[in-house]
This record gives structure tokens, C-alpha cells and sequence, in this order.
């Protein structure tokens, strides 16, 4: 199976959930449900990995606890992590999740180049990159991953100073894949309706997907438009969901699959890690993926 190497910031997420509202200055609520996860690409990663594929992590982890107790969960899960020696303290993201709607507060160390670390591990092959278009080093990275003749993924997130500077449309033609919803779609060119974000997008990458929440997702790959509509779902947590549509939908094309099977893969794939805590904990295994694929539900044994 192809190899995936996953680049991009790792986070200690804390979650909490099954709260009816947020608190107000100087009051304490109680979230009648928590816990602590992986979070930021260590998603990707986990994901990739229980969908089957040999997966390598290219981040940077603090020299703490919470980077020990990160590193450790992720080995368990079967990812190979690739970080210089740690130092500083590790990322941390707090997800506050009540009446279906979710924020973040998060706190993140700067970035550094992984270019020398990356240099050692990727192979002259089949494989495939997935990259957060915000880093930094974004550029550079995707130069690199093309020279080994590599497919490279994009991942956009909601930062609208980025998706909004020249810096973002530099990356395109190093981009094979480009993953975004739909604000970040509509502020990264400019649009107010999502179809022609895709098609312009489409200008300039070959594979473009936008994924839609409680309507789905579509994409436009050579000129073929496809749609999926979303699988039926409890919102429990909302951290993940695009990261694990992201790992379903790549996945079933290194598969060779169908677009709109890709689609509805990632679609089901999000809505099995939305219904628990922790954006990785419900991402499936492939072959649940399977089973899902034939009998066009989810299997039974992940309600147990």
C-alpha cells in the first residue's frame, strides 16, 4: 500500500462536551462528559493509519508530559512520529462542544522547517503527502515531496489572513489535492457561492473537494463534478470531522475507487468520528469502510 506522510502541527486537545451553554465571565460550569486526544495533524495520522497505510508523522513535539503521554498515544496507534528532539512545551487545544456547535481556544508553539528531517524519510516512489497549507514551510515541502514524485495534498484551515494572501495561490502548483470547506473556499476566492469556488479552484488544481457539514461534500477532479450527501450522524464532538473525511476520501483513491465513492467514504468516515470524543477516537478501519460499502451502513459492532 502507498506510504502517506503526514506533515503539520500536533496539539494536546482537551475536550469537553454535553454542555448546554458556555460560562459567563468569572462563572464555572460543569461539561457532563470529557476527555484528551490527539489532536491537529496527529488526527490525520491516526486515521491513515487504522484505514491500513504505513504512516509517518513530521512534527514537533514538546519536551513535557503532554508531549510523552502524545508521542506514546501515537506509536500505540501504529504512526511512526518524526521530530527533532523536543523542546518547549507541546501545543494544547481546549474544544468546548454545546448545543451542536463547538469553539476552540488554542496555544501553539512557532513552527520550524522540517525540510532536513523530511529529506531522510521520503521515498522515491508512490506516495503521498498531506500538508497544512498554512505552515510556514508549506512551499518548500511540497517542492520537495514533488521532486520524489510524490502526490501532495493541501489542507486549508480557517485562517483568514492567510486564505486571503498571496501566499496561499504560490502553493497551487505544487498542489495535487486540495481539501477546504466551504468558508475557507468562499474566502480564498473571494465568492459567495460554493460551486463557483470549486470551479475556480479547479483552475489551478486538478483535484479540488469541499466538504459541506450536514450537506456533504463535492468535488471537481479533471473536469468531473461529483457529489455525496452526508451520512446520517450524533454530533458528540465536532473536532476531526474534516480531517477524518480528508483520510477516507484519500485513502479510497489510492484504492482506485470511484469519485463519487470517495465521497461518500469520507462522508460516512466523519460521521463515525463526530459521534465521539476525541477527533481520531471513531475513525474507522478500513475494513468497517468495507463493511460500510457493502451494506451501506454502519457496522453493527461499532454501536456496541
Amino acid at each position: 500500500m502507498t506510504p502517506v506522510i503526514v506533515v503539520g502541527p500536533v496539539f494536546m486537545d482537551i475536550i469537553m462536551a454535553e454542555m448546554d451553554r458556555l460560562p459567563a465571565s468569572g462563572e464555572e460550569i460543569h461539561a457532563h462528559s470529557a476527555s484528551w486526544a490527539p489532536g491537529g495533524y496527529a488526527i490525520s495520522a491516526t486515521a491513515f493509519s487504522r484505514l491500513g497505510l504505513s504512516t509517518q508523522l513530521v512534527t514537533e513535539l514538546g519536551d513535557d508530559a503532554l508531549g510523552t503521554a502524545l508521542e506514546q498515544k501515537l506509536l500505540a496507534d501504529g504512526v511512526q512520529v518524526i521530530s527533532p528532539p523536543a523542546v518547549g512545551r507541546t501545543n494544547i487545544a481546549v474544544s468546548l462542544n454545546w448545543n451542536g456547535d463547538r469553539g476552540i481556544i488554542s496555544y501553539t508553539q512557532p513552527f520550524h522547517n522540517p525540510f532536513a528531517a523530511l529529506e531522510t524519510i521520503l521515498p522515491d516512489q508512490d506516495g503521498l503527502v498531506l500538508l497544512a497549507a498554512r505552515h510556514p514551510f508549506a512551499h518548500d515541502i511540497a517542492r520537495l515531496a514533488r521532486e520524489h514524485h510524490l502526490t501532495v495534498a493541501m489542507m486549508l484551515s480557517w485562517q483568514p489572513d492567510f486564505l486571503t494572501s498571496r501566499a496561499l495561490p504560490q502553493l497551487f502548483p505544487w498542489t495535487d489535492i486540495l481539501l477546504c470547506n466551504v468558508p475557507e473556499a468562499l474566502l480564498a476566492t473571494g465568492q459567495t457561492d460554493f460551486q463557483r469556488a470549486l470551479y475556480i479552484l479547479g483552475e489551478s488544481i486538478s483535484n479540488v473537494v469541499i466538504t459541506r457539514g450536514a450537506e456533504g461534500a463535492v468535488a471537481l477532479v479533471d473536469g468531473e463534478y461529483a457529489e455525496a450527501a452526508a451520512a446520517p450522524c450524533v454530533i458528540v464532538d465536532a473536532t476531526g470531522a474534516g480531517d477524518v473525511f480528508a483520510t477516507g476520501y484519500l485513502t479510497a483513491q489510492l484504492r482506485g475507487l470511484p469519485l463519487v465513492e470517495r465521497l461518500r467514504i469520507g462522508n460516512w468516515a466523519a460521521a463515525q468520528t463526530v459521534a465521539a470524543l476525541g477527533g481520531s477516537t471513531g475513525a474507522p478501519t478500513w475494513q468497517e469502510v468495507e463493511e460500510f460499502l457493502r451494506m451501506g451502513v454502519s457496522p453493527s459492532w461499532r454501536k456496541a
